[in-house]
This record gives structure tokens, C-alpha cells and sequence, in this order.
């Protein structure tokens, strides 16, 4: 009888919850902060539920103001434009070209077509936005693959291409410390961030 009126199981409600902004707030955003010793440039992230932007970058600009945080963001997701222009839409959503499978894309696990209480912790800190088509993320895991032997998903592909356009925007040649998050397992090859901008 007790299974019948207890509890059997926890919605995390991870778009919403402010425990997951409060997790990187408290702990992505210090270990990238201690393990750049404060020497930090730009935070590149994409945004799914929109904690890790949101409470890494947070804290990022806690410690310094200047630190730009940048969101990758895939086609079909409507955060881009909310950044860039203040409204939440794309391209893909116009009248006529609504499909059964709104999103076509490759990229998994970033991008969303509305606004989350993680997203919004995450707007009043987002310096630029970036948008990656999916022939630059596939280009990029690629490129990851056959150069430095790393098997990347899509979403961390968009991470490092929105790496290289910010770093290509900003004029930065060498010196400059940019931070993004890659989803690798059983990794602990560094990425050089000047040999993709050369490269890539």
C-alpha cells in the first residue's frame, strides 16, 4: 500500500529550476575562474535549458565585468534573434514554412524556441550571440576528429565554431583566454584555440 500514496519518483524541471543555474553558479563558473587564475577573455556556451550560460556566466561577471559571454546557437533556435534583436523567432517559424518537425537540425541538446526562467537569469548577462549552421557544426567535428582525435557531438562542435567567429570578430591573434564547455568523455586532451582559428 505504501508504493501506492509515496512518492516513486522526481521531476528535475531543468529548464525552470533554479537549481540548475544555482549548480554552475556555484560551481562551473569558480572551477573555470580558479583554473584560469582570473585570466579569462570570453565564456562561449549554447544554451538548451540555459543554466550553464546563465549561472557560469553569471558568476564570470561577478568577478569581472569585462569578460564577454557569448552564446552559440544553433539554425532553427530562436534565441539568437532574442539576443541579437530582443525577439524570440527565426526564420524557419515564418508564416508558410511551419513544418511537422519544426527544427531541422543536426545540433542536439542547444537551441530552443522559448524562453526558460534559466534563459531568462541568462539574457542581461549575454554580450553576442553567434549562429552556427549545421555544415559548420559537422565541419567542426570533423575537423576535431581527423586533428586532434576528439569525438565530439554536434553541440560541442557549435561551441568551438562560435570560439573561432568570436575570436575572429574580436581581431584576437595570441594571449587572449577563451572558455567553452565540450561534452568529451574519458578526455583530457587540451584544445588550442590558435591552431583551430589558423586552421579551421
Amino acid at each position: 500500500m505504501e508504493l501506492l500514496t509515496k512518492p516513486r519518483g522526481f521531476f528535475a524541471d531543468q529548464f525552470e529550476n533554479k537549481s540548475n543555474f544555482d549548480a554552475h553558479y556555484q560551481g562551473t563558473g569558480p572551477e573555470i575562474w580558479r583554473q584560469t587564475n582570473g585570466k579569462l577573455d570570453a565564456f562561449v556556451s549554447g544554451a538548451g535549458t540555459g543554466g550553464t550560460i546563465a549561472g557560469t556566466g553569471r558568476f564570470i561577471k561577478s568577478m569581472d565585468e569585462n569578460v564577454q559571454v557569448v552564446l552559440a546557437d544553433p539554425e532553427g533556435s530562436g534565441l539568437y534573434n532574442k539576443v541579437k534583436f530582443g525577439v524570440m523567432y527565426d526564420r524557419k517559424e515564418a508564416e508558410g514554412t511551419k513544418r511537422r518537425h519544426q527544427v531541422d537540425t543536426v545540433v542536439e541538446g542547444i537551441g530552443i524556441n522559448r524562453m526558460t526562467n534559466n534563459i531568462d537569469l541568462a539574457l542581461p548577462i549575454i554580450d553576442d550571440a553567434f549562429r552556427i549552421t549545421d555544415a559548420e557544426a559537422v565541419a567542426m567535428s570533423r575537423y576535431l576528429v581527423h586533428h586532434d582525435g576528439l569525438f565530439l557531438g554536434s553541440s560541442s562542435a557549435c561551441n568551438l565554431v562560435a570560439c573561432v567567429k568570436l575570436a575572429k570578430q574580436m581581431g584576437w591573434q595570441e594571449g587572449q583566454t577563451v572558455v567553452t564547455i565540450l561534452w568529451v568523455k574519458h578526455s583530457a586532451h587540451p584544445l588550442h584555440l590558435a591552431h583551430l582559428i589558423r586552421t579551421f
